[in-house]
């Protein structure tokens, strides 16, 4: 019967299973279409996002070696070999007044000039750190004192030395610039070096300042030269502190890397919280969506049982009034149309178990006559056991030992055919029936055939169907032979380690392909010899105790004889069979 709403949750119930299908259906949907929305976001996270933020900081690795190959490119114009630097050491050999107020405005110019056609310039100058005069030719009056041990070194190259970010050597301009200094070779002592400063133009927000701006809406930036060591970063006070040549990625942050030619390298940093800030807000959203489509299908899940519930406390009335043999009312109406189908089939069913029942009780009343007529058919093989008993008995009594034996081999093979034996033999015992089958149509037919049995003693234990040799043996005497001797041939022999075959063939003058048809036919019996029931019968005892595991092969040609073969399985499906 239909239980209270404790049963709810129990998966053994209609509601419990049918709860957990609709709150199942509801998950599922959730589940891969999340799975799906996540990778989707995480794959443009870690793939577009990732890549943009990647190409970012390589343009601007790009760009700083851009700057850093423009200060070279105006260092060569400052080379003593073929630029303003041969100038500048004339000036500093002469001294002749004139000469030197000549060079120094062809100096003034070409450092004009230089400036003009390089708009990105800051500071440009010659430095000579054991003269008078240090500072020679500078762009710009308005400098501040040089001192470059002062200068962050990015990298060396030979008689190149790179610097920065620094701050600027103009009073008027506090921004950030890189630097190069360069030893010019060939010059006369004391040495002369060429210092130039350039803007940061295009990249300059990176370097810029953010302790004014609020968190998660700028990027950070650091830059560390090829020995670790860190050269600038706008990171936050604390974040920055930890940073150093062994561990250069703070914690909390998204990092990009870009290495310079040279070995220095330019780290952006995106905060995590701005890095997942699509995935977290997609999650929350997710969240929520989850638990609105949860609800929605216990809801729907509750809607439905509600529905199916007092259909099927119908259908069970109808059952409970069935079982205690009730007087049920029609069905009525249960508001759905497949329960008003199961209503009509239950009736149905009902009104047919009650007809079946009053036919099993007309059957069981005809049942002991059955019983008397099958103890009267039991009853003929006994009496004629015991009158075959007694014709081989007065046989011995008036010396007639010849019809003794002829009834005495009949018994035992008519014992064994009807008698109360089991339906499955050893081959010992079938072979010894056929034995006594062979001898008596001896007897009959005056030794005109001669029948070869060749059975291996290993194999006489296998067990098989009982008077199966018997109809195939009795089909080749019928079939095979015209009055004329012949030979019949009971071959068994193991095709493999699981399988028993079995052929009877002979030598006679075969069974025509249509007359072989006919004797096998399930259709038509020969009434005359009953050969065709008795080959049927083998081949039905095969298909019972056997099934498709044995196989059955007759092959019959004019003059040449037939040959039947029997392919079983060793071991048989049922171990014993007792008698009717």
């Amino acid at each position: 019967m239909l239980h209270s709403n404790r049963t709810y949750f129990n998966f053994r119930s209609l509601r419990g299973r049918l709860a957990f299908v609709l709150v199942l259906a509801a998950i599922f949907p959730i589940v891969v279409i999340g799975f799906i929305s996540y990778r989707w976001i995480y794959t443009v996270q870690t793939q577009k996002i990732d890549q943009d933020l990647q190409n970012s900081v390589i343009w601007q690795k790009e760009e700083l070696e851009r700057k850093i190959e423009e200060m070279e490119r105006v260092s060569q114009l400052l080379d003593i070999e073929g630029g303003i630097g041969r100038d500048v050491v004339r000036f500093l050999d002469s001294t002749a007044p004139y000469e030197r107020s000549t060079l120094y405005r062809n100096i003034s110019s070409s450092m004009a000039n230089v400036n003009f056609s390089n708009p990105n310039l800051v500071a440009m100058f010659f430095y000579s750190p054991d003269s008078s005069q240090k500072v020679m030719f500078p762009n710009s009056p308005d400098l501040a004192g040089f001192e470059p041990e002062r200068l962050k070194l990015l990298f060396q190259q030979r008689n190149f030395s790179y610097y920065g970010p620094d701050r600027t050597l103009t009073r008027t301009d506090n921004n950030l610039v890189f630097s190069l200094m360069r030893k010019l070779e060939n010059s006369p002592r004391p040495p002369l070096y060429v210092y130039i400063e350039i803007k940061v133009v295009g990249f300059s927000d990176q370097f810029a300042d953010t302790s004014g701006r609020s968190p998660g809406d700028h990027l950070y930036y650091t830059l560390m030269n090829d020995s670790g060591e860190l050269l600038f970063s706008n990171l936050p006070e604390a974040s920055s502190a930890a940073i150093n040549g062994a561990h250069p990625l703070p914690a909390g942050y998204k990092a990009f890397e870009a290495k310079g030619q040279h070995g220095w390298k330019l780290y952006q940093f995106v905060p995590m919280k701005d890095y997942k800030h699509e995935i977290n807000k997609w999650i929350s959203q997710f969240i929520l969506f989850s638990l609105l489509s949860l609800l929605f299908g216990v809801s729907l899940a509750w809607g439905v049982w509600r529905m199916v519930y007092r259909p099927l406390r119908m259908v069970n009335h109808e059952i409970l009034n069935f079982r205690q043999q009730r007087v049920a009312d029609p069905p009525t109406d249960t508001g759905l149309v497949e329960f008003n189908h199961i209503l009509y089939n239950i009736t149905e069913m009902r009104n047919r178990i009650h007809e079946l029942i009053t036919d099993v009780e007309e059957k069981e009343k005809r049942r002991g006559k059955l019983e008397v007529e099958k103890l009267l058919v039991q009853i003929n093989p006994h009496f004629l056991h015991n009158t075959l008993n007694t014709i081989q008995w007065l046989a011995r009594m008036q010396g007639q030992s010849n019809i003794a034996q002829l009834v005495t081999i009949f018994t035992r093979v008519l014992h064994f055919n009807l008698g109360k034996q089991n339906i499955i033999v050893e081959l010992r015992a079938e072979i010894a029936a056929l034995k006594d089958y062979i001898e008596l149509q001896n007897i009959r037919y005056d030794h005109i055939f001669n029948v070869d049995i060749q059975v291996p003693d290993e194999l006489l234990d296998i067990q098989v169907p009982r008077f199966i040799l018997q109809p195939l043996v009795e089909n080749a005497l019928y079939h095979a032979f015209n009055q004329d001797e012949g030979e019949i041939t009971v071959l068994a022999v193991l095709a493999n380690s699981d399988t028993l075959m079995i052929e009877v063939r002979d030598n006679g003058s075969g069974i025509p392909a249509t007359k072989l048809t006919e004797m096998l036919s399930e259709e038509r019996i020969d009434q005359g010899s009953g050969l065709g029931i008795g080959l049927r019968y083998v081949r039905k005892m095969l298909e019972v105790y056997y099934g498709d595991s044995a196989e059955w092969i007759v092959e019959s040609h004019p003059d040449a004889g037939t040959s039947i073969v029997m392919k079983l399985p060793t071991v048989i499906r049922e171990e014993r069979v007792q008698n009717d």
